[in-house]
């Protein structure tokens, strides 16, 4: 038997932990699950000696105080592992490099390095891991558990990149993805967590309640059919192949994993965290029905305009879904189609909000700005699409486009920066952003007419001062608070009929397609 620690650095979406614990304890090993470094939302910009020497933009800023490190390598020892890895995304690759060699100043043990910001990078990751997983990690652990247990070696695990003592680099063959029905049941298990930030040290069932919320949160597919530009999904499909990158477990073994956790854990609200649940009508229609009778719990779930008709919706209602989200993005079929490979047309988001708005379910909605190829009638464009938007959806937030490394976007934008089109584009400041998030709240605003709105939206003095808007929104709420409706909504089945403009820059953990993360894969 092998001891494995697995820490998360910066908490967010937490699924990875309990999930590679599962496999490791249903292949006969001990685990402990570490939740370190919480992190706030501000904006700043640094120069990544880990990106090639990149300007970055950051949205986060993370507690950092000696106590924290020292804090984990106390709880560490006391575990006493034979490795420790650490589950990365993008945007805490720096900080795992700092904890990183923090660890190897106090243990003497192999480090692996996995999540979606190394699976991206693996070039820069692999100089400060012993090892990194380059995809799906599950098999991966469990094997590399077994070889520490024969004492075998570990340098050679097909889905990783190793690196040996003389700096030399091993790339092993990539390990294909395996059925979804193979993976565990995954362990959340409150005796085996800890949650370490700032001068906190939370276990056992106070850490659990603070990573879950009282919640539970599950994917039933990894995934998507669609390769939207911005996401992580599109990297996906281009690195592992599109064929079979979709893929659902069984019915029988999401209810029995939800059924175990009714009883173990009792949660208020099940989360569905799966890119667009609303596929696979099938699926649902076996699922459904089942769920109703054996879970019987309130749920939320993404959907997707393409992904959803009015019977469908119904029969989601019927089964406990009070609550439901439906990325949008933009009001420009320009920006969707020509930028974000998503060419969904806006007379169908509107149709496939109203037949949310008719089942009886609170619907979510979110939207992308300040991108680099966006223009000011991309945003006017915007403002006319949310005024014919239903105002019972709700609105989430805009969240600021975030350029992550390899993504299809992102590509395209360096791409932008030698094509003289492109540079006849200039971009658009501060003060147009401003002026137009304002007109989005009085879009949504439900005490304004259309024609008032347009008018609102014609009025010169408005761009002159945009801060003249505010006194035209309908409420003001945090994106935090938004979430808490969300979350009460979602238990109640109420209708919290409010809108939630967010500060600027606050950041949305609900939006997939916001950043950070860039997407629900990037939160696991």
């Amino acid at each position: 038997m092998s001891r494995i620690a697995i820490v998360k650095i910066h908490p967010g979406l937490n699924m990875a932990l309990p999930q590679l614990s599962g496999d490791l304890v249903q292949a006969g090993h001990e685990t402990r699950m570490y939740f370190f470094k919480q992190y706030k939302i501000e904006e700043e910009y640094f120069n990544s000696e880990f990106s090639d020497d990149r300007n970055v933009k950051l949205e986060a800023n993370y507690t950092d105080f000696e106590e924290e490190y020292q804090t984990l390598a106390a709880q560490l020892a006391d575990f006493n592992p034979d490795v420790i890895g650490l589950s990365v995304i993008s945007l805490s690759i720096p900080e795992a490099v700092k904890t990183t060699q923090f660890l190897r100043s106090k243990f003497n043990l192999p480090i692996i390095w996995g999540g979606v910001g190394v699976t991206l990078e693996p070039e820069i990751a692999i100089p400060h891991a012993d090892i990194i997983c380059v995809g799906e990690g599950e098999e991966v652990m469990v094997d590399l558990a077994d070889r520490l247990d024969k004492g075998e070696d570990i340098k050679s695990i097909e889905g990783t990149w190793a690196k040996t003592e003389d700096g030399e680099i091993i790339k092993n063959a990539r390990r294909p993805s395996g059925s979804l029905d193979d993976i565990s049941i995954p362990d959340w298990n409150p005796d085996k967590m800890l949650y370490i930030t700032s001068e906190k040290v939370l276990d056992g069932a106070a850490a659990y309640k603070l990573i879950t919320d009282g919640d539970y949160q599950i994917m039933t597919q990894r995934g998507c059919p669609f390769s939207c530009s911005f996401c992580v999904e599109s990297r996906y499909q281009e690195m592992f192949g599109k064929k079979n990158s979709l893929r659902r477990r069984s019915v029988d073994v999401v209810i029995e994993e939800l059924v175990r956790a009714k009883e173990s854990f009792n949660p208020q609200v099940i989360w569905f965290w799966d890119d667009v649940f609303t596929l696979n009508p099938r699926w649902l229609e076996e699922f459904l029905p089942r769920y109703k009778k054996e879970v019987g719990i309130p749920f939320w779930c993404y959907t997707y305009p393409t992904t959803h008709k009015p019977k469908l919706l119904r029969q989601l209602k019927d089964a406990g879904c009070n609550c439901i989200s439906m990325g949008v993005q933009s009001g420009s079929e320009r920006v969707l189609r020509e930028v974000y490979n998503r060419p969904t047309p806006l007379d169908r988001v509107i149709e496939a909000s109203q037949e949310i708005v008719d089942a009886g379910i609170i619907g979510y909605f979110d939207l992308i700005s300040r991108s680099s190829f966006e223009i000011e009638e991309d945003l006017r464009s915007t403002f006319n699409f949310l005024v014919d938007l239903p105002q019972e959806m709700n609105y989430i937030g805009v969240g600021e486009m975030k350029s992550y490394p390899t993504y299809a976007y992102t590509r395209e934008e360096e791409a932008a920066e030698i094509d003289t089109i492109a540079k006849s584009i200039e971009g658009l400041d501060d003060k147009t952003y401003d002026y137009y998030h304002n007109l989005y709240w009085v879009a949504r605003n439900p005490h304004l007419d259309r024609e008032e709105k347009l008018r609102i939206g014609a009025d010169p003095a408005y761009r002159e001062n945009p801060a003249l808007l505010e006194k035209h929104y309908y409420a003001h709420l945090t994106v935090n608070q938004a979430i808490y409706q969300m979350r009460m909504a979602t238990i109640s089945g109420d209708h919290p009929y409010q809108m939630f403009p967010p500060p600027r820059h606050e950041h949305n953990p609900i939006a997939a397609s916001q950043a950070p993360p860039a997407s629900v894969s990037e939160m696991r």
